[in-house]
């Protein structure tokens, strides 16, 4: 399921944010955590877009299971709706912007989306942290709790 989008944020290296991404993120992430992960890819008929890949509704994505359905050679973004539990036994839940850029991606598609992270981060406010992944070890549970905590 991808949306295109005619209204866009750019980012320095000239891909927008699509209007869509940032309604979905504020409606259903955001604000009413109907989503589990908002997975994001930069359209590649376009290759101007960031536009949302994949919505997975609330209760359908453990994090261990989104390990599964990164590609293993292309870099994508992925807004996923973290729940943990604090040292007060107390739930939470955050935001975190995962980029995943792949060791075996191509070097020009990691830099273009490297040069487009910021108009992401920019553009959907509430995102916690950002856990760089360029393999699934760099997918750490322990590590990401560890960081939640501190904020």
């Amino acid at each position: 399921m991808i949306h295109l989008c005619l209204h866009k944020m750019m980012a320095m290296s000239g891909v927008g944010l699509c209007d869509g991404v940032v309604k979905t993120y504020d409606t259903k992430l955001k604000t009413k955590h109907l989503l589990d992960a908002l997975v994001l890819l930069i359209n590649k008929k376009e290759k101007r877009q960031i536009v949302a890949e994949h919505e997975f509704e609330a209760g359908t994505l453990p994090f261990e299971a989104l390990k599964k359905i990164l590609p293993p050679k292309e870099p994508r973004f992925v807004l996923y709706d973290y729940n943990y539990t604090t040292e007060n036994e107390q739930k939470h839940s955050k935001i975190i912007l995962v980029s995943w850029s792949p060791d075996e991606a191509p070097m020009k598609e990691k830099m273009i989306y490297a040069s487009s992270k910021d108009a992401v981060k920019k553009k959907l406010q509430a995102i916690k942290i950002e856990v760089q992944a360029n393999d699934l070890g760099d997918l750490d549970e322990a590590d990401i709790e560890a960081k939640l905590k501190k904020i």
